[in-house]
């Protein structure tokens, strides 16, 4: 049996590795020159072919013939055209569908402090993510784990289900089901707004964002006017009240407290909105990963300094 495979990230390398074990391949698509599908299919001694448009290589698909295409975190949607090239087209989603549809499942449900997600088989039409479902698995997400560790075990995840979802389809043990909408959620990609973090906020979302976005594309702060990726972070419950009022109702120093580094010779503690962050691992630009202890140590925050 032949399998075509269209995807970029880093999620989809564990079933291409499952699925070569198994099946041939005899290309997969990806859509930039430097994605891990790419790495790992080069790796795997299998050919590549690299497009911006799925249209691009319709005729090779035609030429090709093949019974199932598998698509992963493709980047694009895929047209009838080429949908109706197999047998069957199968789509594998980090997420438990219809929730988190898009281009960012696993960011999303850990900045939005999901406590399980999952994997999802679906068969392929024109919408995004939105074809019936074959095979699901739901797993707990673990306290403070980041995004590359939930993409690494969901990774795996994906492995397992779609060789099961093959198998049960060439057996013809599945009856397809259509998503509800009522769990309908969408992740959209991020921007580079999304990932400044706004110290005006909870300690839990704070934290939330940073283990979404970690290790890439990193949640970031500044200081002395640099930008430094915050990696890992907890919260903690200790609450630093802000300055009251001046006589004059200046506001100035209850604003600049927000962000504001907490003197501490062990942890990297920062004032929010709500309690307070201690930040972990952390890269200043231009420089490597170092501990909130190596921060302190290194950059010698004065009293009153702040990442905003």
């Amino acid at each position: 049996m032949k399998i075509v495979f269209f995807g970029t990230s880093r999620f989809a390398c564990p079933c291409i590795t499952a699925l070569h074990s198994q099946y041939e391949i005899p290309f997969v698509v990806t859509s930039t020159s430097d994605s891990p599908v790419k790495k790992k299919a080069q790796e795997l001694n299998i050919k590549v072919h690299q497009s911006e448009s799925p249209d691009d290589i319709l005729e090779t698909l035609k030429q090709t013939k093949p019974d199932v295409i598998c698509v992963s975190a493709y980047g694009h949607i895929l047209q009838k055209s080429i949908l109706d090239i197999p047998k069957y087209a199968i789509g594998i989603h980090p997420s438990l569908l219809p929730k988190y549809r898009g281009a960012a499942p696993i960011n999303w449900v850990l900045i939005n402090g999901e406590k399980q997600t999952g994997v999802t088989t679906f068969i392929m039409n024109e919408k995004i993510d939105a074809g019936n479902i074959l095979l699901e698995k739901r797993v707990n997400i673990y306290e403070n784990e980041t995004k590359g560790e939930l993409e690494t075990r969901l990774g795996q995840l994906g492995a397992e289900l779609i060789l099961s979802t093959i198998n049960g389809l060439l057996k013809k043990q599945f009856t397809p089901k259509p998503q509800t909408g009522k769990e309908y959620s969408y992740a959209p990609k991020l921007t580079k707004e999304m990932r400044k973090i706004n110290w005006n906020k909870g300690s839990k979302e704070i934290v939330n964002l940073i283990r979404g976005l970690s290790p890439t594309p990193a949640a970031y702060t500044t200081f002395r006017n640099r930008r430094i990726e915050l990696l890992r972070a907890v919260s903690c419950g200790r609450h630093f009240p802000m300055p009251m009022k001046s006589r004059s109702g200046d506001l100035s120093h209850r604003t600049s407290s927000l962000g504001q580094i907490i003197p501490d010779k062990k942890e990297l503690i920062i004032s929010c909105g709500r309690g307070s962050v201690i930040i972990q691992e952390l890269r200043p630009e231009g420089k490597k990963l170092i501990s909130g202890k190596d921060f302190i140590n290194g950059y010698r925050p004065k009293n009153g300094e702040n990442f905003c």
